[in-house]
């Protein structure tokens, strides 16, 4: 069984795949999203479905070229030089009249891609050094051979086979059959590097410190060694082949937040995997939730359709559950007086919280504001990460360190005017708050941030989330397409809610008929057999000819 909520832009290209849950057994239920591929990258057949989550693998590396003296458009390599090439290329932009302007521009190549210039990373083009790029997906049209694959499967060995010739470009792949296994696998397209490797070509200090601060791979590019494998059971040399990377088959259950694949399950164990396809940090508060509550769910007996989904929309805020209870500890045990009045009436709204992010939710709003700011605090947890426990920690908040708790305070304090500034009630709920941005329509949004932990993901597609303003918190980037599939005798059994509506086109009465069937949190049961499809079809056929 799998819970798919898709995170896409409510406007645009569908972009990547939330929380994936699959447990197979008694019923084999499955969350499903499409993409805007002329294919169907995400889907389901009569036998298997399958999801994506967006793999941690790294698609490219940067080489930092040792110039030749004198020559800047000379290189060394094991201490001989080598010229880059150069090509021209133009384009046709419109002038400042209107009018079309032809631009020019030469592209410098090295043996390891194009030159490229990153200043806000440091990385440069000077007299000494200069970065060149290659990027692992260049010319990668596999993945519509994939998808084909995908469509044929009649198991999730199926599916995972059509990985095989490495056409996925940066996704995970989660998948359960009709015989009750589950799937979580990670081939996608990652450049052949091994630890060692990645360790004898590190390149300059502060290049070297882009892998951790940015997640950009350097590599010396004056060492011919520093080049990607080549593995001979790759079909594309250079790329990391199936036979390396990732993948579990299971009874139980799998999934995916958008984390590394060493936490797909507990009880999975995974060896010999680059560090280029992830690590062992767990950068999302998604992931923490769902490892919490699947097997919470779980001990609730068999499962069903409408469980997962309760399950999805319970909205739950894991950061609340593990930092409220000492944040209210600290409200009651501080003096008379200690508080400003800010904080007070902080604790007070706070207090009244049920820890979800319900349309009835009251104070969601404000911890989220609290959340925001508060959570980049350092040392701001009373229990640090620990590797043996990447679920449980870090957690709680240290306010027996005075300065710590100091900022604690204020950032309760700032949270609280932002709030009122804002012109919303510190216990207001969620619903008369939060809100889509793609339409005026006051249509109340469940659902949480990212950075709060809250499984049924809304937000901002701004680099970072943006407080709330006197239009609330206004929502155009999350859940966008949730699917729920069990099989039965015939084939599956899909319930389903694009989030954003039918339609593209803003006067269709079908625009926003979605968006109101998800605040309602209410599931649609789609076709799949011919005779159903016919019955709810809308509009004229579309046949395509060649």
């Amino acid at each position: 069984m799998l819970l798919g909520n898709p995170h896409f832009p409510w406007s645009g290209p569908n972009r990547f795949y939330e929380l994936h849950l699959t447990i197979p057994g008694q019923m084999d239920v499955m969350g499903v999203g499409i993409g805007t591929y002329p294919m169907v990258s995400i889907g389901f057949n009569k036998d298997v479905a399958w999801s994506h989550t967006v793999s941690t693998g790294k698609r490219f590396t940067l080489y930092e070229l040792t110039l030749a003296d004198g020559d800047p458009t000379s290189y060394l390599v094991d201490g001989k030089p080598e010229k880059m090439s150069a090509r021209k290329v133009s384009l046709a932009l419109p002038g400042p009249d209107g009018k079309p302007q032809v631009m020019e521009h030469t592209v410098w190549s090295s043996r390891w891609g194009p030159l490229v210039i990153i200043p806000r990373a440091g990385l440069t083009w000077n007299t000494k050094t200069a970065y060149a790029l290659r990027d692992a997906n260049t010319g990668n049209t596999r993945m519509m051979d994939a998808a084909i694959a995908f469509a044929h499967a009649k198991s999730v060995q199926d599916l995972h086979k059509a990985h095989a010739n490495l056409g996925l470009p940066w996704v995970n792949t989660l998948a359960a059959d009709r015989s009750g296994t589950a799937m979580y696998t990670d081939v996608s397209v990652v450049p052949d590097l091994d630890a060692a490797q990645l360790e004898r070509c590190v390149p300059s200090k502060p290049a070297a410190a882009l892998r951790n601060a940015a997640g950009l791979v350097v590599l010396n590019g004056a060492r011919a060694d520093c080049a990607w494998h080549s593995d001979s059971r790759s079909p594309v040399p250079g790329l990391i082949p199936i036979e390396r990377m990732p993948v579990a088959f299971r009874g139980d259950w799998v999934q995916n937040s958008n984390d590394s694949y060493l936490y797909t399950h507990p009880g999975q164990k995974f060896e010999g995997i680059s560090p280029m396809v992830g690590d062992a940090s767990v950068q999302r508060p998604r992931t923490r939730a769902g490892l919490t509550e699947i097997p919470e769910m779980l001990g609730r007996g068999k499962l069903t359709l409408h469980a997962i989904q309760d399950q999805l929309f319970q909205n739950r805020n894991f950061m609340g559950s593990v930092i409220m209870p000492d944040l209210l500890a600290a409200c009651e045990k501080a003096p008379a007086g200690a508080l400003s009045p800010e904080s007070r009436d902080g604790c007070a709204a706070l207090k009244g919280w049920d820890l979800r992010n319900n349309l009835n939710s009251r104070g969601a709003h404000l911890f989220q504001e609290f959340w925001r700011t508060a959570r980049n605090i350092p040392s701001v947890y009373r229990v640090p990460f620990d590797l043996k426990e990447p679920v449980a920690t870090p957690a709680g908040l240290k306010m027996n360190d005075p300065a710590v708790a100091a900022k604690v305070w204020q950032s309760l304090d700032n949270a609280v005017k932002t709030v009122r500034t804002a012109g919303f009630a510190l216990d207001a709920t969620l619903g008369s708050v939060q809100h889509p941005d793609i339409t005026e329509e006051p249509i109340p949004l469940h659902g949480g941030y990212e950075f709060v932990g809250v499984l049924n993901n809304l937000g901002r597609q701004d680099p970072e989330p943006q407080p709330i303003n006197a239009r609330g918190l206004r929502i155009d980037y999350g859940t966008s397409y949730v699917q729920t599939v069990t099989f039965d005798a015939r084939g599956p059994v899909a319930e389903a809610i694009l989030t954003y509506g039918q339609s593209t086109d803003p006067a269709s009465p079908h625009a926003n008929d979605q968006l109101r069937e998800f605040s309602a949190k209410r599931w649609h049961r789609l076709p799949f057999h011919a005779e159903d499809i016919a019955k709810q079809r809308v509009g004229k056929d579309l046949t395509l000819v060649r």
